[in-house]
């Protein structure tokens, strides 16, 4: 039975990730909410969502956990929207405070709070939403949560109603704030509010969705629905950098490097601008209130991959996967004889073409193996052209590398066209495969050698002779088609046979075309000098072919150099042989010639209309 590739190389990343830390046992749950005392200590769930929508999840990532502090980005993001940056500022500044969540931590003039991500910060936040009321506030911060998340989200009462009975330090901090005026009217309003938002339930996957919402300028990836303006959206990420992980969040921007922020329920989601949204669910703390696991699986992703987003200089594009193709649609420029060509359109499906453009970073990565996992079930062989890549940095280049390590591990076969522009990435996997069985093959400089090399594969592999042992005598040449023995034979009479060795030119550009030949064994190539010195290849031809046939029409030259690639012999044509009138025999058997000839011509034509369209599609 085929070996199938069954899930992209990063959800496989992600399961392993998951198994590595399942039996990590740190920390302990929050019980200064004695509701989040009762939670399973031991739930743990990751998922990450792309830019482009893509979903990746292990563990736990359904099961509903309380939102907690993570709701300040997110809540701060709305009153942003509602009253402005200005306006905001007046209330809250935006400095890093180096304390605790629930520090009292404000301005000892003014009575700002540091941030926003404190409680402080986080309670006036919630009080510049808009809305009449508590129940009102609730109602649209729930709303533009649920544009976020791309689901309606609810409230757990008990959670609620145990932050709000023992919430005492936050009432004294939102009476405080009452005092110097940053709270306007009753400070319990706002305060229950609050309390009400840090009690909506999520899971990993919602808490991924919202922060890849934030990653794609506020635009949710998969409902298309906006959530956040996107002027607003480096705000909300740089307090995530600067303030999202408390006392901590300065290793976490060294360590990590993307904009993040944890809650006491477990919860942390870290946002890689323009690429992903990141979230782990795993109630165990630590001393500064950070999720352990959340933490190790933050800092392995950022690792591994190179994730860290002061070393992303360039933005991805999601018109990655120029061209998809199979090799049923598009043959090699080597015009093979009948049978094989035949043979390659009945078989070529089982070898898929991805023609890559732009800039291979990690989502870049990401939507080639998502692409490679579904289409390549059924298939042997991949082709993956980077002509038109501009550059590959480490993260993308490890994920192309892992999905080259499935296919090959499923038996697949890889070939990688026009990679010499990307010297470091064709180093690193070779260092990756090195001492292996298999490896992905980088010996072609562009797409149409890479295509004739992936087309010789599949004809041995259905017990096809190869192009330099088949032999196609003139009865079998389709110039001869449909010739009577008495035709061939008189045809057979006009015709010289001519032998080459590789290298020689049987043709030159320039020369006046005299002969067409028809070739019986071996390949030559159509070549063309590009700035006096660059030999670029138009195409080539085995056996069974016919070429030069503008030596039948008067007064032409030489467009192209046709040299021989290996021992060639052929049969050639003197036109002038056919211009005998009185003859009958001949001018039947030139008419025979020019209609197989027209044929041909309109075989090759619509084939040429065919990849035109798959090119172009």
């Amino acid at each position: 039975m085929e070996a199938v590739v069954r899930t992209t190389s990063f959800q496989h990343y992600l399961d392993q990730l998951y198994a590595r830390f399942l039996d990590v046992r740190d920390g302990d749950v929050a019980n200064y909410i004695p509701e989040l005392a009762h939670v399973d200590a031991d739930a743990f769930g990751m998922a990450l969502v792309t830019v482009d929508g893509h979903v990746y999840q292990a563990g736990d990532s359904r099961t509903p956990f309380s939102i907690q502090s993570i709701s300040k980005a997110f809540t701060y993001g709305i009153a942003l929207e509602d009253q402005g940056p200005a306006r905001v500022a007046e209330k809250i500044d935006v400095e890093p405070s180096g304390e605790a969540f629930n520090s009292i931590s404000l301005e000892p003039k003014t009575g700002r709070p540091r941030n926003p991500m404190i409680n402080a910060g986080a309670i006036v936040a919630t009080s510049l939403v808009n809305g009449e009321d508590a129940a009102a506030r609730l109602e649209r911060i729930l709303a533009k949560f649920e544009h976020y998340a791309g689901r309606p989200l609810g409230i757990n009462p008990a959670i609620y109603e145990s932050e709000r009975s023992t919430g005492h330090r936050n009432r004294a901090i939102a009476h405080l704030l009452r005092n110097y005026e940053i709270l306007e009217g009753d400070p319990e309003e706002p305060l229950d509010a609050y309390f009400r938002q840090c009690a909506i339930e999520v899971t990993a996957r919602d808490l991924a969705l919202m922060g890849a919402t934030l990653a794609n300028d506020g635009v949710n990836p998969i409902t298309a629905v906006r959530a956040l303006p996107s002027p607003l959206v480096p705000n909300v990420l740089a307090v995530m950098a600067t303030c999202g992980m408390y006392d901590y969040s300065g290793n976490w921007i060294f360590q990590v490097g993307m904009p993040a922020k944890s809650g006491v329920g477990g919860g942390v989601v870290a946002v890689l601008p323009g690429q992903f949204g990141l979230a782990v669910y795993s109630p165990r703390l630590d001393a500064k209130g950070n999720s352990v696991r959340g933490i190790a699986v933050c800092e392995s992703v950022s690792r591994d991959f190179g994730m860290h987003m002061l070393r992303v200089t360039r933005t991805t594009t999601h018109s990655v996967v120029r061209n998809t193709y199979t090799l049923a649609d598009v043959h090699s420029n080597l015009q093979r004889d009948r049978d094989s060509a035949l043979a390659l359109r009945e078989h070529g499906h089982r070898a898929l073409v991805l023609e890559l453009t732009g800039e291979l970073m990690f989502v870049a990565a990401e939507v080639i193996s998502s692409t490679v996992a579904d289409a390549m079930s059924g298939r042997d062989w991949l082709i993956l052209d980077l002509a038109r890549v501009m550059a590959v940095d480490n993260p993308g280049g490890a994920l192309l590398t892992a999905l080259m390590d499935e296919l090959i591990d499923a038996g697949k076969i890889v070939v990688i066209a026009g990679s010499d522009g990307h010297f470091a990435f064709r180093q690193a996997v070779r260092v990756h495969f090195n001492g292996r069985d298999a490896a992905p093959v980088f010996d072609y400089a562009d797409v149409d050698r890479a295509l004739e090399y992936v087309e010789d594969r599949i004809l041995e592999s259905i017990g096809l002779p190869s192009h330099e042992q088949r032999q196609v005598h003139l009865d079998e040449q389709p110039l001869c088609k449909g010739l009577a023995a008495d035709e061939l034979d008189l045809f057979r009479s006009l015709l010289d046979e001519q032998s080459f060795r590789p290298g020689q030119v049987i043709c030159a550009e320039g020369e006046a075309a005299d002969f067409v030949y028809l070739l019986r064994h071996g390949r030559v190539r159509v070549s063309l000098t590009l700035d006096n010195k660059h030999n670029h290849r138009l195409g080539a031809y085995t056996a069974g072919w016919v070429f030069g046939e503008s030596a039948l029409f008067s007064d032409h030259n030489r467009s192209a150099d046709i040299i021989a690639d290996t021992n060639v012999s052929l049969y050639r044509l003197d036109p002038a042989r056919l211009e005998q009138p009185k003859d009958a025999r001949i001018a039947a058997l030139k008419a025979k010639l020019f209609a197989n000839l027209a044929e041909l011509s309109l075989d090759r034509l619509v084939r040429a209309n065919h990849e035109i369209r798959v090119l172009t599609k």
